[in-house]
């Protein structure tokens, strides 16, 4: 028998030690003989033979020399023997873990092409793996940090699973967008450009955004929310040269979207110590609390001078055509300042909603 030129593939495992036995009982050699001639124990050749001992490189360079067959045939019949193991218990693993799936909102997923899976779940839990850039059904690392951060009461409002997806959604388009190493003084005069394109529409100042974030070291990606995925935004560093600015449009208003955006850019500018994965819109860990308090001040302070607000309050003249004069005089969209108005309860909330603004995906213009 000559099984060098000629290798047959399976599903099934091929035990090398089979192949060996076949080989030997064709020369009419016994174990004890093929031993004697490797120089090796008679049971190491046995514990081959039945399966308990791999063929080591040592033994297939042995090997080729006695029985004439390729020591890298001996080689590539136990990796590939071993790596079917393997598979084998990745499978039962996948299939004892398919609940795993509930946590996560896999049709969702798979309608966007975020996942690419077949019908049954062993399947769609492969391809979540894969996103995640995990190796098994296990709480990863989004999950961990999420859960440390957020009060149990937000975590009943939320999807943990939903928020790790997009996040890691975000990461991957984050790693996708060519940047220059992060530059402090580049990302604030990008910062100043920005803030003049609150009056633009989305399809003229998103790719303005991300070139001038980009050139500055930072990734910037609004990745559309998932059902009960619960953030606004996330800031997080990809790299040490490299940050990132994830940002969804939850709640679609105008000025929730641009206020976000500079609460992120804060975290990027002054909070680079801070370890953990920076999550706006949830309920924060209060250790946290004096670090998104500043992000918020950051935010509210850079779309419109402090100085400027107050003496247009303490005007008290919240008209239409008075907040357009004001916004023009600050260079915001007027829906910035009818914003902050309602946010600081000057004005209710259903109040100056036709200067308000609202942003959605192409995929709900119909809704």
């Amino acid at each position: 028998m000559r099984t060098e030129t000629t290798r047959a593939f399976s599903d099934m495992p091929i035990p090398p030690g089979d192949v060996l036995e076949e080989e030997i009982a064709e020369r009419g050699m016994t174990q004890k003989e093929l031993a004697a001639r490797l120089g090796k124990p008679a049971q190491a050749i046995n514990e081959i033979i039945n399966g308990k001992k791999a063929i080591t490189p040592d033994t297939a360079i042995g090997l080729g020399k006695v029985l004439g067959i390729s020591p890298h045939f001996w080689n590539s019949l136990e990796a590939d023997y071993r790596m079917a193991l393997a598979r084998n218990r990745e499978r039962e693993a996948i299939a004892a873990n398919v609940q795993w799936l509930d946590a996560y909102p896999i049709r969702e997923m798979i309608k966007r092409g975020w996942l690419q899976a077949g019908r049954d779940k062993e399947s769609k839990l492969e391809a979540l793996l894969s996103f995640l850039g995990v190796a098994d059904a296990q709480p990863h690392v989004y999950q961990q940090a999420i859960g440390f951060r957020i009060t149990e009461a937000a975590q009943q409002k939320i999807s943990l699973g939903a928020l790790a997806a997009w996040l890691r959604k975000g990461e991957l388009e984050g790693e996708e967008v060519q940047t220059a190493a992060y530059d402090e003084d580049a990302f604030c005069q990008a910062l100043a450009a920005i803030r003049g394109m609150t009056e633009d529409s989305p399809e003229k100042f998103y790719p303005a955004m991300r070139a001038l974030c980009a050139e500055a070291g930072v990734a910037f990606c609004v990745v559309q929310e998932l059902p009960k995925s619960g953030a606004n935004g996330a800031t997080r560093w990809l790299s040490p040269q490299k940050a990132l600015i994830q940002m969804s449009l939850r709640h679609k208003w105008a000025d929730i979207f641009w206020f976000s955006f500079f609460h992120e850019a804060c975290h990027v500018l002054r909070h680079r110590r801070q370890r953990q994965m920076l999550i706006d819109g949830l309920v924060a860990d209060p250790k946290l609390a004096a670090i998104e308090a500043e992000a918020d001040r950051f935010a509210r302070d850079f779309l419109i001078p402090p100085r400027q607000w107050s003496e247009f309050c303490n005007a008290g003249h919240f008209t239409p055509n008075s907040i357009r004069v004001f916004a023009q005089l600050v260079g915001v969209a007027p829906f910035i300042v009818v914003g902050r108005l309602q946010k600081e309860e000057l004005i209710g909330y259903s109040q100056l909603t036709s200067l308000k603004r609202r942003y959605q995906w192409v995929a709900d213009s119909n809704s």
